[in-house]
């Protein structure tokens, strides 16, 4: 766990160094490279794709959630969930406020304002969508719960370089805190889990 948080950290403050030859070279490269997939028909499926990125549709998701947690009892999965989100959006408006990237200014299908790194998009999905995707995993086991919760911000990620507001470098470094934040909520929920256990099993020595 302590060896992934560093990693994505790392992959984060080299990404941070957007001025340098080789990720202007990256990122030139790469977008022009997605760019030139556009066609009619894939502009309209990726605008819908873009949208799942949405403040209003986050929030959405995060509310009815929150609430079937709550419903089932789970009050600190449910307030994590919500913390997925407004930790997230907080700590992207701060670094974005920091790095002061301005957003490539061709090519756009969408208008967007602010800055462009880290992406909110990629960062906020990522930390909402995996998460609430390792809160599935918790409960049901089932591994297809994480591809899914790992290709949604990815298709959401790659969405934003399609439309043209946002650099690759930006999106990578919105993956990497993202993840980031998703270690640390899923370290709190494995913590508590284990005091569940720890209490259950001791109540069934008791019993015995």
């Amino acid at each position: 766990m302590k060896f992934m948080l560093s990693l994505f950290i790392l992959i984060f403050v080299s990404l941070s160094f957007y001025s340098s030859s080789f990720i202007t070279t990256f990122d030139s490269s790469l977008r022009e490279q997605v760019l030139a997939l556009r066609t009619e028909w894939l502009n309209e499926m990726v605008l819908a794709i873009t949208h799942l990125g949405d403040a209003k549709v986050l929030a959405g998701l995060c509310l009815i959630g929150a609430i079937v947690l709550i419903i089932m009892k789970q009050i600190r999965n449910s307030l994590l969930l919500i913390g997925s989100i407004l930790v997230s959006y907080g700590l992207n408006l701060l670094v974005k406020s920091m790095f002061q990237r301005e957003r490539p200014q061709d090519y756009r299908l969408l208008e967007e304002d602010g800055y462009s790194f880290p992406s909110g998009n990629a960062m906020v999905g990522t930390s909402f969508y995996l998460f609430a995707a390792v809160l599935l995993y918790q409960r049901y086991q089932k591994r297809w719960i994480l591809v899914t919760g790992a290709i949604l911000p990815f298709l959401l990620g790659l969405s934003r370089v399609y439309v043209g507001v946002h650099y690759p470098s930006d999106i990578l470094a919105g993956f990497a805190l993202g993840i980031v934040l998703v270690i640390i909520l899923t370290k709190l929920t494995d913590k508590r889990r284990k005091q569940v256990e720890s209490v259950n099993r001791n109540n069934t020595n008791r019993a015995v």
